[in-house]
């Protein structure tokens, strides 16, 4: 086995790339826009796991272009916005844009890998704080409401859109798959065996109705607090989420 260690300039970065060679000359290259550690490979020289980590200057270019198309979503309609606006905001290039993204949706939807991170976080200090099991499942409510209540104007500005759309899917698929992770288990563990309700029609009950509240609620001419929004989504699926753990 041969390893190969392939140097590569982009934008004034060197980079590297490694490449395993089979006896039958088959290379797996890896993506050049991360440094990708090998951590080990098993006896079929197949790579079990990497370490991506996204280069400063890379992270630095996502978070520009990031924060000019938001702060463009504030000042016109969603699909007037074109990328060339976006880059002369953000003062980025076409080519790096292109790099890392296919279009502004793609843009608009990379901004919630923040905000999905710190859920999770949330998710699992409430793992240890929570009196409840039921209580954990939904541990991510409350600062939820709060970055929705943060980014109101943009919720509004957005609303009616493509964009709007785009928003909404994705931010009720993040909500689902936290509910998945942790109620999994303990909903397959803990429900009752003449339950007629599945699994994932209850997490679907669960994460759509998060973003029905936040609907109604961003919608209103006078948005209630986030704590107080959060206490209606709770009495909405708290009796049933503790029907399902008694």
């Amino acid at each position: 086995m041969s390893v190969f260690i392939y140097k590569i300039k982009n934008h004034g970065l060197e980079e590297h790339a490694k490449a395993i060679c089979s006896e039958s000359n088959k290379f797996l290259f890896l993506s050049v826009n991360f440094r990708l550690k090998p951590i080990q490979m098993d006896k079929n020289m197949q790579f079990r796991a990497f370490k991506n980590v996204p280069h400063r200057p890379i992270q630095k270019s996502r978070r520009l272009l990031h924060q000019a198309l938001i702060s463009l979503i504030l000042e016109k309609k969603y699909e007037a916005i074109t990328v060339q606006q976006i880059l002369d905001r953000a003062g980025v290039g076409r080519s790096t844009f292109y790099m890392h993204f296919r279009d502004k949706d793609e843009l608009l939807i990379m901004g919630f890998e923040h905000l999905r991170k710190m859920l999770h976080n949330i998710q699992m200090r409430a793992r240890a704080t929570a009196a409840e099991s039921y209580e954990k499942v939904i541990g991510f409510s409350l600062a939820m409401f709060e970055h929705n209540y943060e980014y109101r104007n943009e919720w509004k500005a957005l609303s009616g859109s493509q964009a709007g759309v785009i928003v909404r899917q994705s931010v009720q698929e993040m909500i689902g798959n936290l509910i998945k992770e942790e109620f999994k288990a303990e909903f397959q563990k803990r429900k009752k065996s003449d339950s007629e309700i599945p699994f994932e029609l209850f997490v679907h009950y669960l994460a759509s109705t998060f973003m029905s509240v936040t609907s109604w609620w961003l919608d209103s001419k006078n948005p209630l607090p986030p704590n107080a929004v959060n206490d209606i989504y709770r009495a909405l699926v708290v009796p049933s989420l503790k029907s399902n753990f008694d």
